[in-house]
C-alpha cells in the first residue's frame, strides 16, 4: 500500500513540474522577430536594439530572427531606388514575439502571437 502511495505521489510531483515548465516558457524562451516585406519591391533591412544591429539583407516574406536580450527594437528598411523607412522603438523581453510589416509607405511594429 504505501509502495503505490508513493509511486502516485511522484507521479503527481511530475506532473506539476510539467504543468509549471509548460506555463514558464514563454516567459524565459528567446524573442522572435518577424520582418514581413509587403511592399512590392525587395528591400534591405537592419534591426537596432541597445547597441547591437543585425543586418536582415533583402528581406523576403516571414523573415524571422531571434535575439537573446531585453530591450527596445526598431528597424530600417532601405529600397532599390534608395529611399529609405525607419521605424518607432518598440520594447521586448523574453517570449515576446513582434512582428514588423514593411510597405511602400512605412514599417509597423506590432506585438504578435507565438503559434
Amino acid at each position: 500500500m504505501k509502495k503505490k502511495a508513493l509511486i502516485g505521489a511522484v507521479g503527481m510531483v511530475l506532473v506539476g513540474l510539467g504543468v509549471l515548465a509548460y506555463l514558464a516558457a514563454p516567459y524565459v524562451a528567446t524573442p522572435v522577430f518577424s520582418a514581413i516585406n509587403s511592399s512590392r519591391e525587395p528591400v534591405q533591412v537592419m534591426a537596432y536594439w541597445r547597441n547591437e544591429s543585425k543586418n536582415l539583407g533583402t528581406v523576403a516574406p516571414g523573415q524571422k530572427f531571434k535575439v537573446n536580450a531585453e530591450a527596445a527594437i526598431s528597424f530600417k528598411a532601405k529600397f532599390l531606388n534608395g529611399r529609405e523607412l525607419a521605424s518607432s522603438e518598440m520594447y521586448f523581453t523574453s517570449g515576446t514575439s513582434i512582428e514588423a510589416d514593411i510597405t511602400e509607405s512605412g514599417i509597423e511594429l506590432r506585438y504578435a502571437s507565438r503559434t
